[in-house]
């Protein structure tokens, strides 16, 4: 008899052991599904930062096509070839500031580390060429023309970074040329991506 009574009993624990289970199972969907809901509700805040972030931008470096072609603050970025004189050079310094700024903030909202990181200085910005060994800092100004073909070159990285944040939204059909347009594109893209969560 005693030999029945151990079986019912390690049997009886075995039903309470797995009605343990069972319970602590649906605790912990209930605790899944709860932290699924504030994990949305926390990608839906983040979202909105980004999106208010993005607004502040531009409106603080509105990016606009004038009669002069576009301008980022009212100052144009004219191509490394066409700067002629020591006022064009600052003012496509200055403009290239603005942009390295725009950049960076966007970069670091979204989380993102850029491939190539600027380094916003007003107009004595530099990108940073983490690929060269030892990395390499690119000036986004030229002080005197042969500064022209590493002017090239930062503004070729700083392209890039504004591509690789537009892949972010599934943009990958742009022109690297066109920094300000694009720029203008991945500003409205963060803003509308709040929208989209």
């Amino acid at each position: 008899m005693s030999e029945g009574s151990d079986n019912q009993t390690a049997a009886d624990h075995k039903q309470e052991d797995g009605q343990d289970i069972v319970q602590r199972i649906k605790r912990l969907a209930v605790t899944l599904r709860q932290d699924r809901i504030i994990l949305e509700d926390l990608r839906a805040m983040l979202a909105r930062q980004r999106a208010h972030v993005a607004s502040v931008l531009a409106f603080v470096y509105p990016v606009e096509l004038g009669d002069d072609g576009w301008t980022i603050c009212g100052l144009r970025l004219v191509h490394a070839d066409d700067i002629h004189g020591w006022l064009a050079s600052e003012e496509t310094a200055a403009a290239l500031g603005m942009v390295a700024v725009v950049v960076d903030y966007v970069a670091q909202s979204m989380g993102v580390p850029a491939r190539y990181p600027v380094i916003p200085r007003g107009s004595r910005s530099v990108v940073v060429n983490p690929g060269s060994t030892p990395a390499q800092t690119a000036p986004l100004f030229m002080l005197r023309a042969g500064d022209r073909p590493r002017l090239r070159g930062a503004i070729r990285l700083v392209a890039t970074d504004i591509e690789q944040l537009l892949g972010m939204f599934g943009i990958d059909d742009i022109d690297r040329h066109q920094i300000l347009p694009n720029l203008t594109q991945l500003l409205l893209a963060v803003e509308n991506s709040s929208f989209a969560q």
